[in-house]
């Protein structure tokens, strides 16, 4: 039987369930004949349904050592389904840092114009974007603001229309934190950048900031200080819209009541991916800053309320950095502990790893960089590490994938 007479709507609809499964199926499928491409849509450009959300660039400090020795080759991991794809190269990455990921595509910035260039690991598709404009804050932003440091605090992308099951561009978010915050979005060809109107805010209580912001199934939400959850909307104009507003609840009371006021430990509140996907598929993780009291809520989208839980899942993990958050199968990944939140936030410069938080039982685990008896830091950027260190570092350290 010659399958390569196979009708062109039936195997665009066999790519189409290959698709759903990964992008690496549908990749596969295409490559079989000519006929079989033909049928279906080139995945090389930089549209939504083409994102590999699952993937991810293992990388950790050792690869700054490599690189100078010629060593430029990186491996692919699907935190889905443990595939994995080895001596990838990323020519593109050529005059650039990257400083973090936009669901599965890797964001990478300009060392010499500060322009952002995004690449898909996958497909090798890429879209050049301008620098950010901070001309776009208006009057606010005096020239002290302009010159201050910004820090780059998150990125998403929002699926393109609906058209083709989402097949146009998708728009790129990022969120920028200083003397003021800013988030602007942009969609690949646009000239530049539009300020995400945050109105919404007025009004509200006094000292309210960002937190954390997460990008997921092509929609990018950021939490307040104060446990808010909003996300960005795009239509008429891009603007902040309330998903979950706290008055006192739960997620914003503390969790004691025998320590005075003064001494309530200050709250952060981070969003992470959940294998739920009765809620949006997303957690919000309330951590004290000592990490000594750690809550977990499901993020219920239509009822717009947090659903307080004991468990980010039995057989899961989540690790939470400043430029991702991942939520990991201890099944699939058994070296990694199960029901626990993985805290991997800037820890660099204290010499620490990580911090595990078991919610079994509550127990704090540190993770720190080995040292020899002489006091220096030997590993484990040396020798071969586990995979947490190597995920620690996807979803805080991306900065040290460059060329």
């Amino acid at each position: 039987r010659d399958w390569t007479k196979l009708p062109p709507d039936l195997a665009a609809y066999i790519a189409g369930r290959l698709l759903g499964i990964d992008l690496t199926e549908y990749i596969r499928f295409r490559s079989v004949c000519k006929p079989w491409r033909q049928s279906t849509e080139d995945p090389r450009g930089l549209h939504s349904r083409f994102i590999p959300r699952n993937w991810v660039v293992l990388i950790n400090y050792l690869d700054c050592f490599r690189r100078n020795y010629g060593d430029r080759k990186y491996r692919l991991l699907n935190v889905a389904t443990g595939a994995s794809l080895t001596h990838a190269e990323f020519p593109e990455l050529s005059g650039h840092h990257a400083v973090a990921y936009a669901e599965g595509l890797l964001v990478l910035w300009s060392k010499t114009t500060s322009a952002i260039r995004l690449l898909n690991p996958l497909t090798h598709a890429v879209a050049d974007l301008p620098a950010p404009d901070f001309s776009i804050l208006g009057e606010a932003a005096s020239t002290a603001v302009l010159d201050s440091d910004y820090r780059f605090r998150g990125f998403g992308v929002i699926n393109g229309g609906a058209g083709a099951a989402g097949a146009s561009a998708p728009t790129m978010v990022i969120f920028m934190d200083g003397v003021i915050p800013m988030i602007a979005c942009i969609r690949p060809g646009e000239p530049r950048w539009a300020l995400v109107d945050t109105s919404e805010l007025d009004g509200c209580t006094a000292n309210v900031s960002f937190s954390s912001a997460l990008s997921i199934r092509g929609r990018f939400y950021i939490t307040t200080s104060t446990g808010d959850v909003l996300a960005v909307e795009l239509h008429p104009e891009p603007r902040l819209v309330y998903v979950i507003k706290q008055t006192t609840t739960a997620a914003t009371r503390p969790t004691t009541t025998t320590a005075p006021p003064a001494m309530r430990p200050f709250f952060e509140f981070f969003l992470a991916p959940s294998s739920n996907e009765d809620h949006a598929g997303m957690l919000m993780v309330r951590a004290s800053r000592d990490r000594r009291q750690v809550e977990v809520f499901e993020v219920d989208v239509d009822a717009g309320k947090l659903v307080p839980t004991s468990t980010v899942g039995t057989d899961r993990a989540v690790f939470i950095g400043s430029a991702r958050a991942l939520s990991i199968s201890t099944r699939l990944f058994p070296s990694i502990a199960a029901n626990a939140v993985y805290f991997c936030i800037g820890n660099r410069s204290t010499e620490l790893l990580f911090y595990i938080v078991h919610l079994d039982n509550g127990r704090g685990e540190p993770a720190h960089v080995p040292y020899s008896d002489q006091g220096q830091a030997v590993g484990p950027f040396v020798d071969p590490c586990n995979l947490d260190v190597y995920l620690a570092f996807c979803v805080d350290a991306v900065q040290v994938l460059a060329m």
